[in-house]
Formats: structure tokens, C-alpha cells, sequence
């Protein structure tokens, strides 16, 4: 008996704590529906307030629509809620209680209709939390004549399906009345229209002359400024058979192709080795490299930078235990990059430089604009677009940028095009798929979006080609490929007599050959012509061929790259996070519970 009393008590506590401390003792709703669907809405609400409260806090839902132009008849502020718009009411310094009447107006901008085959007014009135509201009246005034068989008044809990009586008035105004909503229940008022009852503004024909003669336009002043500042002189190309005098590996490398890469860096082992400075020894699958001297006077900073990295622990250095990725990134290439980024060794024309940089913020502006126009109609959907065409732009950028650093084969840059005409595809099936959705994907919105993920695939391509090499770095290159034509095409004859007045031709090119991507054509063309091995190679295989050395260097980088010039691992933590969320309903649902209610406060 004593636990079924302690029940009941509990569960009496528990229903005074939950109700409600005020009612709605009657709720005018008055709504003005315009030609584009926009409406215009005033509540008239009068509350009882059982005990004293500062005032009430209205929620009114939005889905998909905008609200501006509140107005309530006493102190107010709104807040954002996300899905709904929340409306404080009353003063914090004053309390009320019983009978309080407050007129709330406000406009609600929807956005386009994008039901096909009809249009659609759907509006949840009033849905309650834990109070109740009496005596409810609603008035909604349409632009045109309606269907009567196509208008839906519901109340009840979510779900339901109850019909409320309504009128139809003059063949454009709906009207009802309901006695009462409980706790828990809503109002819902759905009418179905035929295709193109509300009559949209549509922008998509000046949008789309905006948008050609802006790709026209730009594309007319990109070819003129690639033509007359960006496009490269021809180098004077002949063949040489020794490395650029006074040039390292690492110089070859970066002046070659405009980045150093790891290969670049492991090939300057073999290029000290070759000097004198070291060996290398080959352990049980591991590689020790062994100081003998230091490096010469009148070496680059960062070449002795490199050097004393792969030492720092000594003159004997293990690569597996060896990571110097911290030293290439702080001490080694800032002072490569520097050396090449300014004076007479800039690779670069400074005017094509600027040019390009200015380029590639046009290309941005004009996504961002064409992004406008493709949603001129829905902007809620410009910023899908835009964020579309930046990811076109970054890849396409990218893979330009791979292509214009060297010379490329044309398989590859086949390959290139293929992946750059595919992203352009997906760029244009996901805009036209999101102008779908949104109801706005007509002929010329389609054929707006063609235009400009094509634009932006030919601007990028051109923004990418914009920077010129000097006339200092063409003469350099003009000799590095006549080195690399030499290293790839030279006669077995010439390169017999070479190898017979130097029997270490071959190691003395063999970095060279790492750098310039002609390893293995170099140690082939050579291969016939062995004499000697390497003096500063020790391991358990007898060197037999110069084709070991392409093999050894082989084996050599893949460690280099796995040790020496790997990210060191960082440790990195996920912080979860969860909050109150909010979930609301869309669609039509009888009675409904997404009309929004009132709290007090």
C-alpha cells in the first residue's frame, strides 16, 4: 500500500512539474498570401498567466523560408534558432500574471517551389507544448481562386489525420475555426495549386548573358596576357656531354623541374660519394654511410646544411635510424628556394609572377559571380555551386601545375586531360543535379552551367602556363637539356671513348641521371661498357655491372624516402562533442507538431 502511494505521490509531482504555467484562451491568425508566396502574417494572441512571469517566448518555424519585418506590440527581441524564429517577449524588470494580449506581424519570404507538376501553401499555424489554447480562428487570403477539393485542415497530434471544417470564401480566402488544442497537438493548413499559380521571378536569362560575356571577356584577356607575357622563349638547346659546371644534383633538379623532390636529395649521396666525401656500405638490407671529408669551401649554404644533416650524429650515419625531414624543411630548402626566387637566378619573370597571382584571383571571382547567376533564382544554392567550382578549380590547378614543372610524355599528358575532362563532367552533372533539386534546372541554367565549369577548366589551364621563366633560367635549361639529350640519346661509340679516357664516367653522371628521371636509360646504355666498380660502394654483392648500381640506387632511395625524408608521425587526438539537438518534421502531416508553440520566461 505504502509503495502505491509513493507512486501515485511521484507521479502527481511529475504532472505538476511538466504543466504548463499559463493557457491561451483565444488565437487569431490573419495571413495575406501573395502572387510570388510570400506571406504576410499577423497573430493576435491573448494568454492567461497562472502565475507571474516576465512574458512569453513565441517559436515560429521556418522550413526553407525567411522571416524579416517583426513587429510586436510590446518589447521584443529575436533570436535565431535555426529552424525557427525565436521571439522574446516582455521586460526582465517587470513580472505579469493573469489575463495579457500581444500582437505579433511578420513577413515570411519563401523560397522557390520545388514540387513538380504543382504548387503548394503549407503552414503548421500553431503547435503546443505543454499548454493549451482555446478558441482558434484563421483567415488566409490567396491571390487567386483555388480548388475547394484540394484544401487540408488538420488538428490533432502529429500524424493525424482529423479534418477541421473550413470555408472557402469568395474562391480565394480560407477560414475555419477550432475549439480547442490540447497539449501536445497542432494546426496544420495545407492547399494544393496548380504548376505556376505563385509567379517567380525568374533571372536566369540576364544571368546568363552576365555569364558568357564574362567568360568571354576573360578568356579574351588570359590568351593576350599568356601570349604576350606568360609563354615561354624556346631554349637554345646543345648537347653537352658533362653536367652545368658549378651545378650540384640538387641544382639540376630544381632548375630542371621547379621543385626538389626526394630523389633529388638521395641523389646527392651518390654525388658526394662520387666526389670523395663518403661511401656507402651495404649491410643486411640496411645502408651506412661513412664521413671521410668535409665538404669543400665555396659550397652553397644548403648544400652543407644537407651534409652536416646526414652527419649530425657523428661520421657515421645509419639510414633506417637517420630522419632528416625537419633539417630539408627548416635549413635546407628555404635556402634552395631562395637562391632561385630572386635576382638574376629567379627562375621566374617577376611580371608573369603577378600576373599569375592576379590571374588565379579571377578565376575565384568569376566561380564565386557564376555561382550567383547559375542560383540566381534560389541563392540558398550558390554556395553548393561555389563550393563545386573551387574544387574544379584546385584539381584542375594541380594537375596543370604537375604538367608545366617538366617535360612530360604523352601518355601523360593524355592522362592529364583525361582526369581534367572528367572532373569538368562531374563539376557540370553535380551543378545541373543541385539546379534540379532546387527547381530551377531549366535549359538555359544547364547550358549556363557547361559554360562555366569549361570556362573554369580553360582559365585554370592558362593561369597555371602564366608564369614565364627568365632568360637567365631558359639559358640554364637550354643546357640541362642538352645534357639530359646527351645522357638519353649519346652513340655507344662516344660514350666508349669516354668511358675509356674516364673509367668513372658513368658514376660521375649517375646523380645526374637520378635527378633528370634517366637512371635506368643511363646504367642500359652503359651497361656493356663496365670496367670497375665503384670505389665507394662496400657490401656483401660483387659489382658486376653497372645495371648493380641502378639496382643499388634503386633500393637505396626507397630507404632514403622511408626514412630520411619521411613526415616524422605525429600523435594527434579526436575530441567528440554532443549537445541538445533539435529535430523538426517536413511534409505534410496532419495536426502536426513543427508549428512552433509559446514558453514562458
Amino acid at each position: 500500500m505504502r509503495k502505491m502511494l509513493f507512486l501515485f505521490l511521484f507521479i502527481l509531482c511529475c504532472s505538476l512539474v511538466s504543466a504548463a504555467d499559463f493557457e491561451i484562451v483565444r488565437a487569431d491568425f490573419d495571413i495575406t498570401v501573395g502572387e510570388n508566396g510570400v506571406c504576410s502574417i499577423r497573430e493576435n494572441l491573448v494568454y492567461n498567466f497562472f502565475e507571474p512571469v516576465h512574458g512569453v517566448i513565441r517559436e515560429i518555424p521556418l522550413d526553407n523560408e525567411e522571416i524579416e519585418g517583426i513587429r510586436v506590440s510590446e518589447d521584443s527581441r529575436v533570436v535565431d534558432g535555426g529552424s525557427y524564429a525565436l521571439i522574446q517577449i516582455g521586460d526582465e524588470d517587470q513580472l505579469i500574471e493573469g489575463i495579457h494580449e500581444y500582437s505579433i506581424a511578420y513577413t515570411l519570404i519563401p523560397h522557390r517551389d520545388m514540387n513538380a507538376g504543382y504548387d503548394e501553401f503549407y503552414r503548421d499555424l500553431y503547435s503546443t507544448f505543454d499548454e493549451s489554447v482555446n478558441n482558434i480562428s484563421f483567415s488566409i487570403a490567396f491571390p487567386k481562386e483555388l480548388s475547394g477539393e484540394k484544401i487540408w485542415v488538420t488538428a490533432g497530434p502529429y500524424g493525424s489525420a482529423e479534418q477541421v471544417h473550413s470555408y472557402l470564401n469568395e474562391g480565394r480566402i480560407v477560414s475555419g475555426r477550432v475549439d480547442q488544442l490540447a497539449p501536445g497537438e497542432g494546426l496544420t493548413v495545407r492547399v494544393e495549386m496548380e504548376d505556376g499559380y505563385f509567379e517567380y521571378k525568374d533571372w536566369s536569362a540576364p544571368a546568363f548573358v552576365i555569364t558568357l560575356a564574362s567568360a568571354a571577356g576573360l578568356l579574351a584577356l588570359f590568351v593576350y596576357w599568356y601570349l604576350r607575357f606568360g609563354k615561354d622563349h624556346e631554349p637554345v638547346i646543345m648537347p653537352v656531354f658533362r653536367a652545368p659546371e658549378g651545378l650540384s644534383p640538387l641544382d639540376v633538379g630544381y632548375l630542371f623541374d621547379s621543385v626538389d623532390e626526394s630523389k633529388d636529395y638521395a641523389a646527392m649521396i651518390y654525388y658526394w660519394a662520387d666526389k670523395g666525401l663518403l661511401d656507402i656500405e651495404e649491410k643486411d638490407e640496411s645502408f651506412i654511410l661513412h664521413k671521410k671529408a668535409e665538404l669543400p669551401d665555396g659550397c652553397e649554404d644548403y648544400e652543407r646544411n644537407l651534409f652536416d644533416a646526414v652527419f649530425k650524429n657523428g661520421s657515421t650515419a645509419e639510414l633506417d635510424q637517420l630522419n632528416i625531414y625537419q633539417e630539408i624543411q627548416t635549413r635546407v630548402h628555404p635556402l634552395l628556394k631562395k637562391k632561385y626566387s630572386k635576382g638574376r637566378c629567379n627562375l621566374f619573370d617577376e611580371k608573369s609572377q603577378r600576373l599569375q597571382t592576379v590571374s588565379m584571383l579571377l578565376v575565384v571571382a568569376f566561380a564565386l559571380a557564376s555561382s550567383v547567376c547559375i542560383a540566381i533564382n534560389d541563392l540558398r544554392f550558390g554556395l553548393f555551386a561555389f563550393f563545386t567550382l573551387a574544387f574544379q578549380f584546385v584539381f584542375t590547378l594541380l594537375l596543370f601545375w604537375q604538367v608545366n614543372k617538366k617535360l612530360s610524355s604523352r601518355r601523360q599528358l593524355a592522362f592529364t586531360w583525361v582526369l581534367v575532362i572528367f572532373i569538368t563532367l562531374l563539376s557540370t552533372f553535380v551543378i545541373n543535379g543541385i539546379c534540379l533539386s532546387a527547381g530551377f534546372g531549366h535549359l538555359l541554367v544547364r547550358i549556363m552551367t557547361a559554360i562555366v565549369t569549361l570556362s573554369i577548366t580553360v582559365l585554370t589551364a592558362l593561369s597555371a602556363a602564366m608564369p614565364r621563366r627568365s632568360d637567365w633560367a631558359q639559358d640554364i635549361l637550354g643546357s640541362i637539356m642538352g645534357y639530359r639529350d646527351f645522357l638519353k640519346n649519346v652513340e655507344i661509340d662516344k660514350l666508349k671513348k669516354l668511358i675509356s679516357e674516364d673509367p668513372g664516367y658513368f658514376y660521375h653522371n649517375l646523380s645526374y641521371a637520378i635527378v633528370l628521371d634517366l637512371e635506368t636509360e643511363w646504367a642500359r646504355k652503359c651497361d656493356s661498357l663496365f670496367t670497375q666498380p665503384a670505389g665507394w660502394y662496400h657490401g656483401s654483392e660483387t659489382a658486376a655491372s653497372f645495371m648493380f648500381y641502378h639496382a643499388l640506387s634503386r633500393r637505396f632511395n626507397t630507404v632514403f624516402v622511408q626514412h630520411c625524408a619521411a613526415q616524422p608521425q605525429m600523435r594527434s587526438s579526436s575530441f567528440y562533442g554532443s549537445g541538445p539537438s533539435r529535430s523538426g518534421f517536413s511534409g505534410f502531416s496532419g495536426g502536426g507538431s513543427g508549428g512552433g508553440g509559446s514558453r514562458s520566461w
